[in-house]
């Protein structure tokens, strides 16, 4: 079943994308396990979905087929959760396991002062959950961050501490006291200059935390009447800025300063299309638009799917899945490919978006390096942990994506995802600075020749770099500027030119670029290339190596090659085209523990009263 404004999938250099013009839902596959729809959705770092099935200890996956269409997947049972925890917190660990702590609920009724503090981890490799240590302070409904080294940073609903869990040594430590009167109905957001955003509830205002000094400050005066109530999801945006739903038809939007020492500043946003959106999802769509289901009562049902462009400052009404119960999602996840899965009340769905992410948000694949003696690989890259956070829903069903996604095409067609872990940093990073990830392929992959490609919050890598089972290869690619916007002020990138290039010649394969050991990268309106390049033996991956028209002053940073990242080979945004795992996910039964079907529905019902047809 599909609901489309016309959509044509091309096929274009080996991947699918979209024409900007239209949209698709889709049907994901039924969640067999509950009997309609998975409730919570967590990318997991082998490109599988992660969701409860027939109650909140019961786990499901969803693997993609193997051209990579999550539409055409499958789900499966994977082992039970120590605790059925409704309204936790969820991070995605360095490792690539999945962390699971506190909850408002816990094998049923409200949690104990013995279960809110308890956390717990699961190993996708494994197949098990163990649980961890236990917490100092309460967790539940509370704001909580991935930071950029893999730690957690946590609130407590009954005071303005904070706490801090620290997944290698597995142990928790105090944090320094927010500015905010608690952590309770908090939402919180890691920003690009290395600081976190904290909304705290009703008018309780906004602080930021920074870590490089360990303390938090109050953001610059909110505006006037600012009130979030039960504070809903929030929405970090490509340009760095933050979207937050108010009260009243209210909407407001943080600009965070240069530095996470800076206070930043607030105004208001556009009138909302309805009153408010308390505990209501938000997600940030890989072509930058914010969608969100509002609400006229918290915990009413959805009444309209709103979507917000940050480039024109408006809102307009997006037309929803046409699922057979309440159709307003109530939780997204962004896959690999472009694509956005979506919670309704009957079923899933997955939303091809219109429009394509501008160039400039893309991930760059720099090298991978083969690990010999541990039989794995390490990827160097930049902005591979995105530009955003991903969905949120505030307080609890945490879904912060800065992990990069990689997986491998063959020339079939058919493509397998690989396993990332050992993150070099775990919060949006939007500019130069190298980044690393590592990775083993899947069980079983053939040797030979692939085109690999990175994903970040639904991102995907523009070009396909060249990779070769048990080799290395290096091949810099430069991010493509968006025009005025990123080249204008010679900053990450010129219009068309790139950031970074080759350091071996670069690939045979693009058009053009000139090679360079140390040339700069793309800027300036004269389209001057960087200081001191010499040319590659083959020439640098690119197009043309030549600055944006609109940039104002001269070259990016310290790019190796002066040509963008614009060869063929790249993957498209649309339905059907990313990657899947080699092999099905283990079938351990369903492990519904102390909760029958129908509690485990009852404590999700509870958790989204607007669940109801």
């Amino acid at each position: 079943m599909a609901a489309s404004g016309g959509i044509v999938l091309l096929m274009l250099a080996g991947a699918l994308v979209a024409p900007a013009h239209a949209f698709t839902w889709t049907a994901a596959p039924v969640n067999t396990a509950a009997g309609g729809n998975a409730f919570g959705m967590w990318l997991l770092t082998d490109g599988r979905v992660l969701s409860h099935g027939s109650a909140l200890n019961h786990w499901v996956v969803l693997t993609p087929d193997k051209t990579g269409n999550y539409a055409k997947g499958t789900w499966s049972n994977v082992a039970a959760s120590v605790h059925a925890r409704g309204g936790a917190q969820q991070h995605m660990l360095k490792d690539g396991r999945f962390f699971q702590a506190g909850g408002e609920f816990i094998d049923g009724p409200a949690c104990t002062t013995a279960l809110c503090p308890t956390t717990e981890i699961y190993d996708p490799v494994a197949n098990t959950w163990t649980a961890t240590a236990t917490a100092p302070l309460d967790i539940g409904d509370t704001g909580s961050v991935t930071l950029a080294d893999g730690r957690i940073l946590d609130s407590n609903r009954f005071s303005s501490a904070t706490q801090i869990y620290d997944p290698v040594a597995n142990s928790w430590s105090m944090g320094p006291a927010m500015p905010l009167s608690t952590g309770d109905e908090n939402a919180w957001a890691a920003l690009q200059n290395g600081g976190v955003l904290a909304v705290g509830f009703a008018r309780d205002g906004a602080a930021i935390y920074n870590p490089a000094t360990n303390k938090w400050i109050r953001t610059g005066a909110v505006p006037t009447g600012f009130d979030t109530g039960d504070t809903g999801g929030i929405t970090q945006m490509f340009d760095g800025r933050v979207f937050v739903y108010g009260l009243n038809k209210n909407s407001y939007i943080y600009t965070p300063g240069a530095t996470a020492a800076d206070p930043g500043t607030w105004v208001k946003g556009p009138t909302l299309l309805d009153n408010e959106a308390e505990d209501e999802f938000s997600d940030i769509l890989p072509n930058g638009m914010v969608m969100g289901a509002l609400v006229n009562v918290m915990f009413g049902p959805g009444t309209v799917l709103q979507q917000f462009n940050p480039t024109t400052n408006t809102v307009s009404s997006f037309t929803p899945p046409p699922d057979s119960g309440n159709p307003f999602p109530i939780g997204y996840v962004n896959l690999p490919n472009g694509t956005v899965m979506v919670t309704a009340a009957a079923r899933n769905w997955i939303l091809t978006p219109d429009g394509a992410p501008d160039d400039s948000w893309r991930p760059v694949v720099q090298s991978v390096v083969f690990n010999a003696a541990q039989n794995n690989y390490t990827l160097t890259g930049v902005q591979i942990s995105g530009l955003v956070n991903g969905s949120d829903e505030g307080d609890d069903m945490t879904n912060q994506q800065n992990y990069p996604i990689i997986w491998l095409q063959d020339s079939a067609g058919n493509v397998s995802f690989c396993r990332s872990f050992n993150f070099s940093n775990m919060m949006p990073s939007k500019g130069n600075a190298p980044e690393t990830a590592q990775f083993v392929t899947p069980a079983g992959l053939a040797p030979g020749t692939y085109s690999l490609f990175v994903s970040a919050v639904g991102v995907q890598s523009k070009n396909a770099f060249p990779f070769t089972v048990g080799q290395s290869n290096s091949v810099d690619g430069g991010v493509t500027g968006s025009g005025g916007a990123a080249g204008g002020t010679g900053g990450m990138a010129g219009g068309t030119g790139g950031r970074t290039g080759g350091t071996d010649g670069g690939a045979a394969d693009t058009a053009s670029g000139t090679g360079g050991a140390t040339g700069g990268g793309a800027g300036g309106s004269t389209g001057g290339a960087g200081s001191t390049g010499t040319a590659g033996s083959t020439g640098g991956a690119g197009s043309t190596g030549t600055a944006g028209s609109t940039g104002t002053s001269a070259g990016g940073n310290t790019g190796t090659t002066g040509g963008n990242d614009s060869g063929t080979g790249g993957g498209g945004s649309a339905g059907g085209g990313c990657g899947c795992v080699v092999g099905g996910a283990p079938s351990v039964g369903t492990g519904l523990g102390s909760l029958s079907l129908l509690a485990g529905l009852a404590i999700v019902a509870r958790l989204r009263r607007r669940r109801r047809r």
